[in-house]
């Protein structure tokens, strides 16, 4: 139980650390290449902070796995690799519930388990959260110590302010007049929990009136804001996920901005922003220690800020106004792409038997490095034979996964198993080996009453270059499912075997579009003109992607089209279909077809204009020639610069 909950927790950590950074440096970027308002700062900011907590929790939880997701594999072998007898498998293994695939030596003194056992894991998962401990309860213990430090504060008497607050406090929508206390212990005002302002008592002898209703007001909008809630959120969040740096960027950046908006607020409720400048100049000549130490809303506690906000205040900079639904709408949409395609770690193990093998994948070639045990190759085996199917069918997965060539007669006799999900699964896997003894196997499955073995057995025969019977194959061009004769079309026309040239040409009217594609495609590979007759009226077929194929595969059959079929197929629908139709006028040089081409110099699609300038210059013909110096004026510069060279290659 120890194990899945580390080996989870660690997943969570090491997908939020994944996300986080992206939603993170994405809002880092925005800032940088754009000036945004400080609600629109803010916003971003928070959404990345807390968007990678979300967006990992969710993906965790509904076990999604992108492209690029990394496993965290637990071992399912309890004994140590050297404790583990290997055992041969000359055929396909068919062990019971009681059948042992190991043998552990009572002697060896590897053998006994220790009373406590910490895999790297739950050492990885402990260390964060000691670090995390640490850290959050110096945060509350800083937090107390100013609790201690203002135990003196006492409640404010002065009825002009308290009124002045009230009146602040009914604007801003409030149901009750926050607290307004006072101290000799600080020197800027800061706003507290949820309905408290404390404020030091040189406020209430040093300000003018002006400068007091505009602290009331900045230290309110805190208040209305619920800021002193979001920055204890964000300075937890900065503490307990101390294995992400950037949240301390974002922190910063959210206080930056509570303390700009805050500004607005108040110039709005007092209509000038003079007298809050002039109150954070003399609110910063009282401060002459650092700040308290702990994140607060205080209406001066970031003195690196004074002089920009002031500045801001003097200058009379507008308050946004705008709207921040569509940029929360665009947050929305990018934290929910994040849960689906962000890539990820899963630990989530389930019933399923997970290897321990070292995979290394070399993104440089299709082939796998793999380091596996022999003992838990050797487990895998032995699973094959398991009375759950899942388990079975896991385990072939595995095995194809590390690629150990002791697997492959267990695979083999896998091909036989009463479950077709296992029977694919081991077809699969087989393909990842190459071997040729499960070629025959392999070939048997092509007449397995279940469509998914016989397509998981096609597309595993499609990686050998030799010895897979094409009669097989053949009887599949005509299953009943589409997916079957679509995958069956493309290995007949690898086999090179012309005899599969008849039933690929019936394939030609089939009544799905892949297929036919499909079966064009094998027309042209096998180079059987017998076919052609076939292929040319699939040059009118309904759907583009075949008339386009089934061009190509005329070309490959070096067969005739006819020149009217052809200069119809230029004034195709599909621009792809009129740029090869162009191609092969040009290639077959029909003279005929220059009208059509000096036509297509008009086209809407710009590729297709210059596939007929190719065309035109590969046609040795006088009007070719005229067409030629008439493209020298398109108004296409592609067109012109085409047809310059095409008239320079011109002998």
């Amino acid at each position: 139980m120890t194990g899945t909950f580390s080996s989870t927790a660690l997943a969570w950590l090491l997908t939020y650390a994944i996300h986080s950074t992206v939603l993170l440096s994405l809002a880092w970027l925005l800032v940088r290449v754009r000036r945004w308002s400080p609600g629109a700062s803010e916003l971003l900011w928070k959404s990345a902070l807390l968007g990678g907590i979300l967006t990992a929790s969710v993906q965790l939880r509904l076990d999604l796995r992108p492209a690029g997701t990394v496993m965290l594999q637990r071992p399912a072998v309890t004994a140590p690799a050297a404790a583990i007898a290997p055992v041969d498998w000359p055929e396909a293994p068919t062990p019971t519930r009681d059948t042992h695939v190991t043998r552990i030596s009572k002697s060896s003194p590897e053998q006994s388990s220790p009373l406590i056992s910490m895999s790297r894991s739950s050492a990885v998962v402990l260390a964060w959260g000691i670090v995390a401990l640490i850290l959050g309860f110096s945060y509350v213990a800083r937090r107390l110590i100013l609790v201690g430090r203002l135990g003196d504060r006492r409640a404010v008497p002065d009825g002009r302010l308290l009124d002045m607050l009230g009146g602040l406090a009914r604007d801003a929508g409030l149901r009750r007049t926050p607290r307004l206390t006072c101290t000799s212990r600080i020197s800027s005002p800061i706003a507290l929990g949820v309905g408290e302002i404390c404020v030091p008592e040189t406020a209430l002898t040093d300000l003018d009136l002006e400068q007091q209703r505009s602290l009331l007001a900045h230290e309110l909008a805190h208040l209305a804001r619920r800021d002193p809630f979001w920055l204890g959120l964000t300075s937890m969040i900065e503490r307990v996920f101390w294995i992400q740096p950037l949240n301390r960027v974002a922190n910063r950046q959210i206080a930056t901005s509570a303390e700009f908006l805050c500004d607005d607020w108040a110039v709005r409720r007092t209509g000038s922003g003079v007298p809050l400048a002039r109150c954070l100049a003399q609110v910063a000549e009282w401060i002459q220690a650092s700040p308290l130490g702990v994140p607060v809303a205080g209406m001066a506690e970031e003195r690196s800020l004074l002089v920009s906000r002031v500045s801001r205040l003097l200058d009379g900079v507008k308050p946004s106004t705008r709207s921040r639904r569509g940029l929360a709408v665009a947050a929305i949409a990018v934290l929910i792409a994040m849960i689906v395609v962000a890539p990820g770690v899963s630990g989530k193990s389930g019933s399923q038997l997970l290897s321990a093998a070292s995979v290394i994948s070399d993104k440089s070639t299709s082939k796998q490095v793999v380091s596996a045990d022999t003992g838990v190759v050797n487990a895998l085996i032995a699973r094959l034979g398991d009375e759950d199917a899942d388990v079975r069918r896991a385990a072939a997965h595995s095995l194809g996964q590390l690629k150990d060539s002791r697997a492959v007669p267990g695979l083999i006799g896998a091909l036989k198993d009463s479950d077709p999900k296992v029977r694919a699964s081991a077809a699969e896997a087989l393909a990842e080996f190459e071997d040729s003894r499960a070629i025959t196997p392999l070939a048997a499955l092509l007449s397995d009453a279940s469509t998914e073995v016989k397509q998981s057995a096609l597309e595993a025969l499609s990686h050998f270059d030799d010895g897979v019977p094409s009669s097989a194959v053949i009887r599949l061009l005509s299953d009943a499912d589409a997916d079957v004769r679509h995958n069956a079309a493309h290995l007949a026309g690898k086999l090179r075997d012309r005899s599969a040239t008849p039933a690929l040409a019936k394939l030609v009217g089939d009544p799905d579009s892949d297929v036919r594609q499909a079966a064009l495609e094998a027309i042209g590979e096998l180079k059987d003109p017998m076919a052609a007759s076939a292929v040319t009226l699939a040059l009118g077929d309904t759907d583009s992607d075949v008339r386009q194929q089934a061009m190509n595969t005329m070309e490959e059959l070096k067969a005739p089209i006819p020149e009217a079929t052809l200069i119809g197929l230029m004034r195709d629908p599909d621009p792809d279909v009129r740029q090869q139709a162009a191609h092969l006028a040009g290639e077959r040089s029909v003279i005929g077809a220059i009208p059509a081409l000096r036509r297509m110099l008009e086209d809407p699609n710009g590729d297709v204009r210059e596939s007929a300038v190719d065309a035109l210059g590969n046609i040795a013909d006088g009007a070719a020639l005229e067409a030629l110096r008439a493209a020298l004026t398109s108004k296409d510069a592609k067109v012109r610069r085409a047809a310059a060279e095409a008239l320079g290659e011109r002998r």
